[in-house]
């Protein structure tokens, strides 16, 4: 990693503006720090994260970052390309059988019963929400492309009419037509760089990104739910083993304290990852709630199905 030589060093130069005086060497160590930073991952650095800097309000860690990654920045980093079908996936899983434990257990209903339906909603469900986000994502992915060809079209055959509809956008925005008009017609000259801007702006369409995969952000979407809906199981198929055999009230408690338990890290997680403020208690507290409420409302409807229609001695 860096060292805090080089770092120190680093800041204060750009800071005084002395950052290429040739008669200020930086030491043999702390190139070799250099060479390490240039070669490794940062994204888990806070000091060079543009985000934490923005969070810590340090304007000389956010310049540092700048400096040394450029226009990369963390836009590019594959770790957070199935952020959301990661926790999207995790907690639809987590609470959908919870719910569904919840609901059998106010029924009265055996723990057979509670693991009959939770697996086969578990599995069944898990590929459908990996399906669903898969196809979703590759017909977002398909429409983007043919809009940008279609725009494609309209600029090789009707440029300056493409120009004049972004000059209108730009007016709108509070820009001076004279102004617009120089942007627009310099940006012209470069078909890509112009119809991505056009996407964005005319559009409100992000330009396809060739390395979107839908299949596997399905597949983690899949993944997720089945790995974290599992979680409100898991007492159930623990006391399949006979060492470890335990009252169903038990079990029930069990899964109750296990899910909002991992409710409350999934909220966390992405109170951290996503939230520009980080309050990963309240993000916490608040999948707990949402959770808890959805199990509640699947434990009342099985309580009173139970008791009109007793549907408890059916298992």
């Amino acid at each position: 990693g860096i060292n805090a030589e080089y770092m120190g060093e680093f800041l204060r130069r750009h800071s005084l503006g002395i950052m290429s005086d040739p008669n200020r060497p930086i030491s043999s160590s702390a190139h070799s720090s250099y060479d390490t930073f240039q070669n490794t991952d940062h994204a888990k650095l806070d000091i060079l994260d543009a985000r934490s800097a923005f969070q810590k309000g340090d304007v000389q860690a956010s310049i540092l970052f700048h400096k040394l990654r450029g226009a990369q920045e963390e836009h590019q980093n594959g770790t957070n390309d199935y952020l959301k079908s990661l926790i999207y996936g995790g907690l639809d899983g987590i609470i959908t059988t919870f719910a569904t434990v919840t609901s059998v257990a106010g029924a009265d209903m055996s723990a057979v019963v509670i693991l009959v339906l939770g697996i086969a909603h578990l599995f069944a469900d898990g590929l459908s929400m990996g399906m669903g986000d898969a196809l979703s994502s590759q017909a977002e992915i398909e429409f983007n492309k043919s809009e940008r060809k279609r725009e494609k079209w309209e600029m090789e055959n009707n440029l300056e009419g493409e120009i004049e509809e972004m000059v209108e956008l730009y007016v709108k925005k509070g820009i001076q037509k004279e102004d617009a008009e120089l942007i627009l017609k310099t940006l012209a000259k470069y078909q890509d760089a112009f119809l991505d801007h056009m996407m964005v702006e005319e559009l409100g369409l992000m330009p396809p990104d060739p390395d979107e995969a839908p299949l596997k952000a399905g597949g983690v979407t899949m993944g997720a739910f089945i790995l974290f809906g599992s979680v409100p199981l898991s007492p159930y198929l623990i006391a399949l083993i006979p060492a470890l055999a335990m009252t169903a009230q038990t079990q029930l408690y069990l899964s109750v304290s296990f899910t909002v338990l991992t409710l409350f890290l999934l909220g966390a997680l992405k109170g951290h990852l996503v939230d520009f403020d980080r309050n990963w208690l309240r993000s916490g507290v608040y999948m707990v709630i949402n959770g808890s409420f959805a199990a509640f409302v699947g434990f009342i409807i099985g309580f009173v199905l139970n008791n009109y229609f007793h549907i408890g001695n059916l298992a």
